[in-house]
């Protein structure tokens, strides 16, 4: 697949978003709200270690039924940011949650466990097999394998892996409510119940919109491949025709699923097209099974949308001057920036480098240096292998990047850069070191599994 990523700021959003700020808010306030609730059952307390395991508990499984709603590319919550902020943070709180439930029984016989290792583990290992906490056992041995599969998802195919893990969360999901419900102290209290089945409600219909209703109202909205072409060694050149583009910004990106894939068989792509194009272009490059296969679909092959996504967008960069940056792929969404640059005949000075391992894998060159040389922009290509002819040997440095910015106010200048992790951090903290405010600083990065 393609991992987008992106810095978070004021994204082109496309429906209702939540500001970032908000969003975090109304985290906060529900991943505590179990807590705040338990406050009224007017239960009566027992030991810390009890208390404190039991709201571990409580906040754990509100994390986790909170984990859907920024799990299914839900403009909401990730229109603002970006999904890849999402799903980083989404990460962090899995992780966060694992910890938590792990540490949820524990608790409640740490004395023990301290005065008497073995009594202690004895008491755990009787708690844990009990009858009576079969829907707990269920929970805690979902929650750990999804999280280890997450851990190592690069081990197996990425459709494989989403499956699972949806299933997985929401059998954790569901036997954590049946859990708290059944047995717990607090959470017989009605309206902490209602919460509890509320949030397993809302979890189900998510998983149920983002694997039921997106797809089927993708597949009916009629797009369909147009073209499939070569564009040099493993890079291909996909066009869709269907009705009337949706609204996107430069830069941004769908997930496409081929044919009858399953819901959760999709791969994200850069568009390579301005807005208002009446066709849909995307530059992909071979790196899994499905994009090995591109060159064998057919022309007329049915493909569902899910977008526009990202916030990788010229709506970003302000009117000052653009220094955009490209490595390999990444070359995809710089060049939807670019089309629409020159369709709206911007007038901001723009300096393009692009960097690829061999001169054969700088596609789509002479196309950018045909609008660079009718508007008068600065292009640098370099290769790895082999100087492309009007180009250079080597990888993106201070000097090439000092090149560009030269003649310019550095502080001025909006770099929007695109391409393999290590190459994107590296002209990143070389930009920064030239003087360009990490403010404006844009940038994506792919990261093929």
């Amino acid at each position: 697949m393609t991992e987008h990523r992106s810095r978070p700021g004021s994204a082109a959003a496309t429906g209702l978003t939540l500001p970032v700020t908000a969003a975090v808010a109304a985290f906060v306030v529900l991943a505590w709200l179990p807590l705040l609730l338990a406050l009224g059952a007017g239960e009566e307390s027992g030991g810390w270690h009890e208390e404190a395991g039991i709201a571990l508990g409580l906040v754990g499984l509100s994390l986790l039924l909170l984990q859907f709603a920024h799990s299914g590319r839900w403009d909401l919550v990730s229109g603002r940011s970006g999904i890849d902020v999402t799903m980083r943070f989404h990460r962090a709180a899995a992780i966060l949650v694992l910890v938590m439930v792990l540490l949820h029984p524990v608790l409640f016989v740490l004395p023990l466990l301290l005065d008497d290792p073995a009594r202690g583990l004895a008491q755990l290992h009787a708690m844990f097999t009990s009858p009576r906490m079969t829907a707990g056992r269920i929970a805690w041995i979902a929650l750990v394998a999804t999280v280890i599969l997450a851990l190592g998802r690069r081990l197996m195919p990425y459709q494989h892996w989403r499956l699972l893990h949806g299933l997985g969360a929401l059998v954790a999901a569901g036997a954590g409510v049946w859990h708290a419900i059944e047995v717990g102290l607090y959470s017989a209290f009605l309206p902490l119940a209602v919460l509890w089945w509320a949030g397993l409600a809302g979890a189900g219909m998510l998983l149920a919109w983002a694997w039921g209703w997106k797809p089927w109202r993708a597949a009916r909205a009629g797009w369909r491949i147009g073209a499939v072409t070569p564009l040099g060694p493993g890079y291909w050149e996909l066009r869709l025709t269907g009705p009337t583009p949706p609204h996107f910004a430069a830069g941004q990106f769908f997930w496409l699923a081929f044919g009858r894939a399953a819901p959760w068989n999709e791969n994200p792509f850069s568009l390579a097209c301005a807005p208002g194009a009446r066709d849909l272009r995307f530059v992909i490059r071979e790196a899994g099974d499905r994009t090995r296969a591109l060159g064998t679909l057919p022309a007329g092959l049915p493909v569902r949308l899910d977008g526009p996504h990202g916030v990788f967008t010229l709506e970003r960069a302000g009117p000052g001057p653009l220094l955009l940056v490209a490595g390999g792929a990444g070359i995809a969404p710089i060049l939807s920036v670019v089309h629409a640059l020159d369709a709206t005949d911007d007038a901001r000075p723009v300096a393009l480098l692009h960097a690829a391992p061999t001169p054969d894998h700088l596609v789509c060159r002479a196309e950018v240096m045909a609008i660079a040389e009718r508007r008068g922009w600065r292009c640098r290509f370099l290769a790895e292998e082999g100087a492309p002819e009007g180009g250079m040997q080597g990888r993106p440095n201070r000097e090439v990047l000092a090149e560009l910015l030269r003649g310019g106010a550095a502080a001025e200048v909006t770099a929007m850069v695109c391409g393999p992790e290590p190459m994107t951090m590296a002209v990143i903290r070389d930009l920064e070191a030239l003087g360009v405010p990490s403010g404006r600083i844009v940038y994506e990065q792919f990261d093929y599994a």
